[in-house]
Formats: C-alpha cells, sequence, structure tokens
C-alpha cells in the first residue's frame, strides 16, 4: 500500500512537470508563427549585392514589436497601399529614410542628411550611385532633387539601384505596411544546410522587382 502511495506520489509531479512543458511549448509555438521567423525565397535581383536570386531570407516580426524600423534595415513590406496591381504581394527593399531624414541627389548619388549612403557610418546601403534606369522614378531621379520623410512613413530602395520598383517611383512606405526585419540570409550557394533543416519548403516566394 505504502508502495503504491509512493510511485503516486511519484508520478504526480512528472505529470505535472510534462503537462507544463506541453503548454509552454503551444504558447511558444504560436508566438513564434505570429512574431517569430519567416522564411521568404528571392526570385529577382533587386537587392544585389546583398541578396541573389535564390537566396533565402528569414525574417522576424518580433522586434518592431517594440521598436520602430531602423535606417539600413532590409525589410519585407506589403504592397496593398501602393499603386500597383493587386496581385504583387510582397517586396523586399532597404529602409534608407526614416520620419525626418531629408534625401538627395547630389553628382548622381542619393545622399541622406547630407551623407552618401555607403559613406555614412554605419553604412546605410552597399551603393548610393544612381546610374541608368528604364523605370523613370518620381522622387530622387536627378541632381538637386530632394525629399523629407514624412511621420509614419519609411523610403525604401532596392540595392541595385537600377530598373526596381521603390520608393522613388512608387512613393514613401507607411509604418504598418513594413511586417519585418531581414535578420538571417542564406546565400543560394549553401542550399545544401537550407535543404536539410526544410526551410525552402515552407518559404514564400516575393514578387519580382
Amino acid at each position: 500500500m505504502s508502495s503504491a502511495r509512493d510511485e503516486h506520489s511519484l508520478l504526480f509531479p512528472l505529470v505535472l512537470l510534462v503537462s507544463i512543458l506541453g503548454v509552454l511549448t503551444i504558447v511558444v509555438g504560436c508566438a513564434l508563427a505570429v512574431w517569430g521567423l519567416h522564411a521568404y525565397s528571392i526570385p529577382n535581383n533587386s537587392m544585389n549585392p546583398t541578396i541573389w536570386t535564390g537566396d533565402l531570407c528569414l525574417v522576424e516580426k518580433f522586434t518592431y514589436c517594440f521598436n520602430e524600423p531602423k535606417r539600413g534595415d532590409i525589410v519585407v513590406i506589403s504592397t496593398e497601399e501602393l499603386n500597383l496591381p493587386a496581385d504583387s504581394g510582397l517586396r523586399i527593399r532597404r529602409i534608407i529614410g526614416v520620419p525626418g531624414d531629408v534625401l538627395r541627389v547630389t553628382s548622381g548619388r542619393i545622399l541622406v542628411n547630407g551623407c552618401p549612403l555607403s559613406e555614412c557610418q554605419p553604412p546605410v546601403g552597399p551603393t548610393d550611385r544612381i546610374g541608368s534606369d528604364t523605370i523613370q522614378p518620381h522622387y530622387l531621379a536627378y541632381d538637386g532633387d530632394q525629399f523629407v520623410v514624412q511621420k509614419e512613413t519609411y523610403f525604401l530602395i532596392g540595392d541595385q539601384l537600377a530598373n526596381v520598383l521603390d520608393s522613388r517611383l512608387l512613393g514613401p512606405s507607411s509604418r504598418k505596411s513594413i511586417l519585418g526585419r531581414v535578420d538571417v540570409i542564406i546565400h543560394s550557394g549553401h542550399w545544401r544546410l537550407s535543404a536539410l533543416l526544410a526551410w525552402p519548403h515552407g518559404a514564400t516566394a516575393l514578387q519580382q522587382r
């Protein structure tokens, strides 16, 4: 009789511990699904030389629940509020202007608050030279052009800075359109690793341009 009671007294804490761990697993899983990492495959070279076609980006939403997006962040944005076809979906871009920033084109280079993007400390982007573009921008197209980023909006570009649909053509994006920040880039040369972890199978393909 005493032995049965002893077994019961040992079994109850074990069942309780397993139950608590199960609940925690469910809570953490739900939190990750809402605020955690999401995988996106890249279908084009609009973010060259940082991200290339075939690369995989892991995007997290948690940071922006407590902090505002920063200049230089690479983000995934929704295009619902932009003047684009209904099926345009999501795009990946770099933030070069946050509320209050002054963007200007000088000698064919984009400057933020008087500093070329690639020469700021830390650098905002890998390049700042506009170059030739078959898509005629509405903003920051010519020397002397200037744009002041307004409250609750962000100015975004594709790192390639040529033939890219970004804020230079479409205008700034609102805070609510920024869905998350790119924290990890897995270059296509390392697909073997990502395949082992099964990330590509859950990846969402971003739209062209």
